[in-house]
C-alpha cells in the first residue's frame, strides 16, 4: 500500500509539473490562422508560409482561413473575439494601427490583441496600366493638380498600406485623387490591368510580376531605399516628395488573454522560423525584409504607427465610408 501511495504521488507530481510548464500540451489540435485579405497578396502568402512552418515545427495542422473585408478588420475582430487559448491566431499588419487612427476598429487593439512576433516588411510599388501616359511621380502630380479628384487609385481596402500610401501621397503632394477600395490585392490588380483604375500603390509581391510581364508599368517604390530587385526604379522621395516612406509591416497576433506559456511557445517558434534559410529565401522572392522582435517590440511599433497615421487622417478627413 505504501508503495502504491508513493507511485501515485510521483505520478501526480509529474502531472502537476507538466501542467505548470505546458510542456507537450500545445498544440494538441488544429490551429486556425486568420487572414484579413483575399488570397494572393503578401499577407496571404506570409500566412501560408508560417502556417506550413508552424505545422512542421509542432507536428500539427495550422489552417489558413481568409476573412477579407473592412481593411483587414473582419479577421482581426474575429480574432479578438476568439477563445484566448492559442488555437486561433492571425497574420496581421500595421493596418491595425491605421484603422485605429481612423477610429474604425470595432475592437481596442491594445486591450484585445497580443502580438506574437514580428514577421516581415515590404515596401509598396506605385504602378499604372502599361498603356498609361503617366511615366513618373512628376507626371502623376502634374496630372492630379490639373484635374483634382479625377485620377483614381485602387487598394486592398480601407486602412491597408496600399490605401494609406495613396493618402500620404495626396497630403505630401498637395493633390486630390479618388480612392477605390477592393477586398484584397488581387481584385484591385485585375481592375488596374484593365484600366478601370488609374494607379495603385501595390503589393510588391504581386505587382512586380505584372510589371515584368508587361501588364503594368512601375513608376516608383514607396520605401526610403531602392529595391534590390529593381535598382533602376526610383523612390517616391527621389521623385520629389521628401520624407515619403510607407511599408507594410506584418506580425502574428493572438487574443490578448492567451496563456503566457502558450504565447512564449509561439513567440519562440516564430523567432526560430524567421532565421531559417529557406524562409529568408522566400522573403527575397516576395521582395520582403525579415524582421525580428516579440510582443513588446510589436506593441511599441503599433503605437508609433497609430500616431503617424492619425496625423494623415486629420489632414485628409478620412472616414470609414
Amino acid at each position: 500500500m505504501a508503495m502504491l501511495k508513493g507511485l501515485l504521488a510521483a505520478v501526480l507530481s509529474l502531472a502537476a509539473t507538466g501542467a505548470a510548464s505546458g510542456a507537450g500540451a500545445y498544440p494538441d489540435k488544429p490551429v486556425r490562422l486568420y487572414v484579413g485579405f483575399a488570397p494572393g497578396g503578401a499577407t496571404d502568402l506570409l500566412a501560408r508560409l508560417y502556417a506550413k512552418k508552424l505545422g512542421e515545427k509542432f507536428n500539427q495542422t495550422f489552417i489558413v482561413e481568409n476573412r477579407p473585408g473592412a481593411g483587414g478588420n473582419i479577421a482581426v475582430q474575429a480574432l479578438a473575439q476568439a477563445p484566448a487559448d492559442g488555437y486561433t491566431i492571425a497574420m496581421a499588419a500595421n493596418y491595425v494601427a491605421a484603422n485605429a487612427a481612423m477610429q474604425r476598429n470595432p475592437y481596442d487593439w491594445e486591450r484585445d490583441l497580443m502580438p506574437i512576433g514580428m514577421v516581415a516588411s515590404t515596401p509598396n510599388i506605385l504602378v499604372v496600366p502599361a498603356a498609361s501616359r503617366l511615366n513618373g511621380v512628376a507626371d502623376l502630380v502634374r496630372e492630379a493638380r490639373k484635374s483634382p479628384g479625377k485620377l483614381t487609385f485602387g487598394s486592398a481596402g480601407m486602412g491597408s498600406s496600399i490605401h494609406l500610401a495613396g493618402e500620404l501621397f495626396k497630403v505630401m503632394a498637395g493633390v486630390d485623387m479618388t480612392h477605390v477600395p477592393y477586398k484584397g490585392v488581387s481584385p484591385a490588380e485585375v481592375d488596374l490591368v484593365s484600366g478601370t483604375v488609374d494607379m495603385m500603390f501595390g503589393s510588391v509581391s504581386t505587382a512586380i510580376p505584372l510589371v515584368q510581364s508587361g501588364k503594368l508599368k512601375a513608376l516608383a517604390v514607396t520605401g526610403r531605399e531602392r529595391m534590390k530587385a529593381m535598382p533602376d526604379l526610383p523612390t517616391i522621395e527621389e521623385g520629389g516628395l521628401k520624407g515619403y516612406d510607407v511599408e507594410a509591416v506584418y506580425f502574428l497576433a493572438a487574443p490578448a488573454r492567451i496563456p503566457q506559456p502558450v504565447l512564449k511557445t509561439l513567440t519562440e517558434a516564430v523567432a526560430q522560423i524567421n532565421r531559417e534559410p529557406d524562409v529568408r529565401e522566400f522573403m527575397d522572392r516576395i521582395y520582403a525584409r525579415p524582421l525580428t522582435g516579440g510582443p513588446d517590440e510589436a506593441r511599441a511599433f503599433l503605437a508609433a504607427e497609430e500616431r503617424k497615421w492619425r496625423d494623415v487622417v486629420q489632414a485628409t478627413g478620412l472616414t470609414v465610408n
